[in-house]
């Protein structure tokens, strides 16, 4: 199958433009895409055959029954609906509007029908429904020559089988070896996810262990008259295991309501499935999970009291106890302050990639896809537009500005190793696309009408220059940021080729050019010259935001988890606080009494907090700065971490703490010592 494109679909006054696959007879019996209408076994066997989605259907034909109906493509081509399929799933990898036979494409197109026999050339992927109890690795090794038997001057170039499984979460590759992929941040999120719920699981051994003495005269007498401590203990689990099963119901009841809210993260076509029974037992069994190791070191440590101490009133919480709930206050603080470091530094690789200098200019830059009809009238067309007065230049282009389309190995220049197999990226124009595209020279001249040898000449980028030497130069321009802003440039050649030029026609507006005006007289024109089409355009430095796309969804979802750690880090303490200021009500009194200022109490009551939060810090810093910078490893333009990052996390952590102790410190010191003081 192909890669697949957009195509006009007419029927009747109706045009629309589609995204569409050509693909073999077996597609269907490969892929799950079910039919509503139509066989499978020969809904693409004719080759002016089509099937489309049940949306499609409804825009074309409305409620009418498609099946048999033609359908104009591209105004070249009719073709009959021989089958309607459901639409293709939002999350699904291969998308698509329609299938049509890879052979009419093949019929249809002289370039696709001359690279049929190129083994050099990606031009299509090709799927292998492999036999059961066949190994893909075998496979691989057994077809892992043949391109470059095929075609002798292939080098380096061996072919492999990736599993369909692999395609979306493990799609990163380097030296033809899989690197990773969006898995990657799966897994990272899930273990962020781990320790949100670790700090959850703190702060309840924290707030129960602190307010043991509450249940110990409980524990005295439950043992007194004959409780085992296994009793007690499965007491105080099943307590803690009730209070996260009705959290878990909370949390089923707040999702529906909290994921649409997430659209812009990625989760616009996540939904929760109760009825996916995996998935719903997998969350229960988290959540119990969850009470368990929560409720273990409480049920251990309050079923451990000794009776005669306890009803005697000489139950005194150990020091051992008090220092581990001092580790737990620095762990969770120590998480959050990672977390918050970790944040940081990844908004500050966004936008170092965001400020890097991209060679070219995307402001007031529009790109429309091309048709027959439109390189046919491309002259008229330009002329118009640019008369209208709302435009600065027009130029045709091989590709967009923010991708690939070609890439070529076999180049050749003086002095190149005959053995090396090096690609270049290729972008095919003609005139006036310096001036449209806004590329910065460094040496040299764009293509000029004044040159008749430029009609062989090509534009380097600086990366280009550092390899070839000898071949027909007119100018050097600055490395183009087209593929990923985190990445090295690629070797660039821009080929003057006005006959290969004819996919993208790009549209630089005039500063200062009403937007609103320009698009109202390009509909015109564009509907003049292409009238099987259906106005359709899109702004280049919207097309550059996208690459950061994934990135920005990282470092917000990094942004929440660091701000929820915080939050629950901060009730926690806020629950301690509460609890060391009702413990210690009389001695604040007798302090207020004797004089203490209430900078005094204030003091007594955070001092504590404060150390502990500090050697969180310490703690986190050293480990934050070494799982950051082997993230950063995974981007060749990177930053440097700076130290002041972490003195800003250490500092944003403190303050944090400390409003929220004070809130506490500050209600025990304003209170009055007569009434905390009256029942001695």
């Amino acid at each position: 199958m192909d890669w697949g494109d957009d195509y006009s679909m007419m029927v009747g006054d109706k045009k629309i433009k589609k995204s569409g696959k050509h693909v073999d007879p077996d597609f269907l019996q490969m892929f799950s895409f079910p039919l509503v209408k139509g066989n499978a076994a020969t809904a693409l066997k004719d080759n002016n055959s089509m099937i489309i989605t049940e949306s499609l259907a409804t825009a074309l034909f409305g409620k009418e029954n498609p099946v048999g109906k033609n359908i104009r493509i591209n105004n070249d081509f009719n073709v009959q609906v021989t089958a309607v399929m459901k639409d293709v799933p939002k999350n699904s990898t291969l998308q698509f509007d329609f299938l049509a036979p890879y052979e009419f494409n093949v019929s249809t197109n002289e370039f696709i029908a001359d690279q049929k026999s190129n083994w050099g050339n990606n031009f299509l992927m090709t799927v292998v429904e492999l036999k059961d109890g066949v190994s893909m690795d075998a496979f691989s090794k057994k077809i892992r020559n043949l391109n470059t038997e095929k075609d002798k001057t292939l080098k380096d170039a061996y072919m492999f089988v990736n599993p369909l499984s692999n395609w979306h979460l493990k799609s990163d590759y380097k030296e033809w070896v899989q690197i990773g992929g969006k898995y990657e941040y799966i897994k990272l999120f899930g273990i962020i996810g781990i320790f949100v719920l670790l700090i959850a699981c703190i702060n309840f051994m924290n707030l129960s262990t602190a307010r043991s003495e509450k249940r110990a005269r409980e524990v005295g007498i439950r043992k007194a008259i004959g409780s085992m401590r296994s009793q007690l203990i499965a007491q105080f689990l099943t307590e803690t295991l009730l209070t996260s099963f009705l959290a878990f119901i909370v949390a089923m009841l707040i999702i529906p309501i909290v994921l649409p809210l997430l659209k812009d993260l990625g989760f616009e076509n996540i939904s929760l499935d109760l009825n996916n029974l995996k998935l719903t037992l997998g969350a229960l069994a988290v959540a119990l999970l969850t009470g368990l190791i929560s409720g273990s070191y409480p049920a251990l440590y309050l079923s451990s009291f000794m009776p005669v101490k306890v009803l005697k009133g000489l139950f005194k919480q150990g020091q051992g106890t008090v220092t581990f709930r001092r580790v737990l206050v620095v762990s969770q603080f120590a998480i959050s302050i990672g977390l918050i470091i970790s944040t940081v530094i990844v908004f500050q690789q966004i936008n170092h990639a965001k400020e890097r200098s991209i060679g070219y200019d995307t402001d007031n830059l529009i790109r429309i896809s091309s048709s027959k009809d439109l390189v046919k009238n491309f002259d008229p067309l330009k002329a118009e537009l640019l008369s209208s007065g709302y435009f600065e230049s027009v130029a045709k282009s091989s590709g967009p500005l923010t991708a690939i389309w070609n890439s070529w190995g076999d180049f050749s220049w003086e002095g190149k190793d005959p053995n090396a197999q090096i690609s270049i990226d290729v972008l095919m124009t003609e005139w006036d696309f310096e001036k449209t595209a806004g590329l910065k020279f460094k040496q040299g001249r764009p293509f000029s009408r004044e040159f008749k040898t430029d009609s062989n000449a090509v534009i380097l980028n600086e990366e280009a220059l550092k390899m070839i030497r000898v071949i027909n130069i007119v100018g050097v321009i600055d490395n183009m940021i087209i593929q990923d802003p985190f990445q090295p440039v690629s070797p660039m050649l821009i080929m003057f080729n006005a006959g290969s030029a004819n996919n993208l026609i790009f549209i630089r507006l005039k500063k200062g050019a009403s937007l609103k005006g320009a698009l109202a007289a390009m509909q015109p024109i564009f509907d003049k010259y292409n009238p099987a089409f259906p106005f359709d355009y899109k702004f280049s430095d919207e097309d550059f935001q996208l690459k950061f796309n994934l990135e920005q969804q990282v470092g917000k979802l990094a942004g929440i988890f660091a701000l929820l750690a915080v939050f629950i880090s901060c009730l926690g303490l806020f629950g301690l606080a509460a609890f060391m200021a009702e413990r210690r009500t009389k001695e604040i009194g007798i302090r207020k009494v004797l004089g203490a200022s209430m900078v005094n109490l204030w003091t007594l009551l955070s001092r504590e907090f404060i150390w502990l939060v500090m050697i969180g810090c310490v703690i986190a810093s050293p480990i934050a700065y070494l799982l950051m910078n082997d993230w950063l490893q995974s981007y060749d333009y990177r930053i440097n971490i700076k130290w002041w990052v972490f003195v800003i996390a250490a500092v944003m952590a403190l303050v944090i703490a400390l409003l929220t102790v004070s809130t506490q410190a500050v209600k025990a010191a304003i209170a009055n010592p007569v009434k905390s003081l009256r029942s001695e």
